[in-house]
């Protein structure tokens, strides 16, 4: 019963246009770095920092915004969805896609989690009823898609059944395929515990990371752009995937996106469906 309430209450809550918090879009306006007319110096933030980082934090360089520029300059409205294991690396790429871009960015399982009251009970809904799980995602796909220039970042519902991917054809679709191990220690950092000091807990949550993995890494497959945290370190010649930074990632996307616009421009110019 309790399931069924937050299946309506959260399909409600996507039905409704309102239900958009601003506050979680990026602004229309230049990041800081660029309004101030001088290049903030900032750190070089590591694609796995130790929590999520805050939207507004996240400006891009002045580097990152000309490169991106030149890149992506015909792809405006087009709306991104990223898909992958969940974790703060994903969202964390997201956000500064988003703001590189001069996207809105919304994160959808951050929107279940405000209707239904906090990852725990977001969690329980996943596992207790999935099909209502599914129809929530479905709902919120609908209305989501419908927007332009947007970064979405989207839960696994979103690449579970034909429908929802078919939602995706929308606009562009990626996979950040990050390393499990960090994911793992995402996962142990949000219940308070380190990798370190309680290995089972860690070698449970590799296992359970695993096995989500191994059931929807072919769906996450068929984005139209999928970028390696692994195979980033790799051409870059870093010996560790710990120094691979959140712009190495976005660099990476805008790379494959403009790689997308000129086969996709070529295609047209062939007269062939895209």
């Amino acid at each position: 019963m309790a399931m069924r309430a937050a299946t309506a209450a959260a399909t409600g809550f996507f039905s409704s246009p309102s239900s958009v918090s601003p506050r979680r879009f990026s602004s229309s306006s230049p990041p800081a770095s660029l309004s101030a007319g001088r290049c903030i110096r900032r750190h070089r933030l590591r694609a796995f920092p130790s929590s999520e980082l805050p939207l507004e934090e996240l400006n891009p360089s002045v580097d990152l915004l000309r490169k991106t520029a030149e890149a992506v300059g015909d792809f405006r409205k087009t709306p991104i969805y990223i898909v992958g294991t969940d974790c703060t690396a994903k969202r964390n790429i997201g956000k500064l896609l988003a703001n590189s871009i001069i996207y809105r960015y919304l994160c959808s399982e951050e929107l279940l989690e405000d209707v239904l009251g906090g990852k725990d009970a977001l969690r329980a809904f996943k596992e207790s009823d999935e099909k209502g799980y599914l129809e929530v995602e479905t709902e919120g796909l609908k209305q989501l898609t419908s927007m332009g220039s947007l970064v979405l970042c989207c839960g696994d519902g979103a690449v579970m059944n034909s429908t929802n991917l078919g939602l995706l054809r929308h606009g562009v679709s990626i996979w950040i395929d990050v390393p499990l191990e960090m994911a793992a220690n995402d996962m142990l950092k949000s219940t308070g515990t380190q990798a370190t000091t309680d290995p089972d807990s860690f070698s449970q949550a590799m296992s359970k990371l695993r096995q989500q993995y191994d059931e929807l890494k072919e769906r996450y497959g068929i984005s139209d752009i999928t970028v390696s945290v692994q195979k980033v370190a790799s051409q870059l010649g870093y010996s560790s995937v710990d120094s691979v930074t959140l712009e190495d990632m976005v660099l990476e996307i805008v790379r494959q996106i403009e790689r997308l616009i000129r086969a996709k421009a070529m295609m047209e110019a062939a007269g062939k469906p895209f």
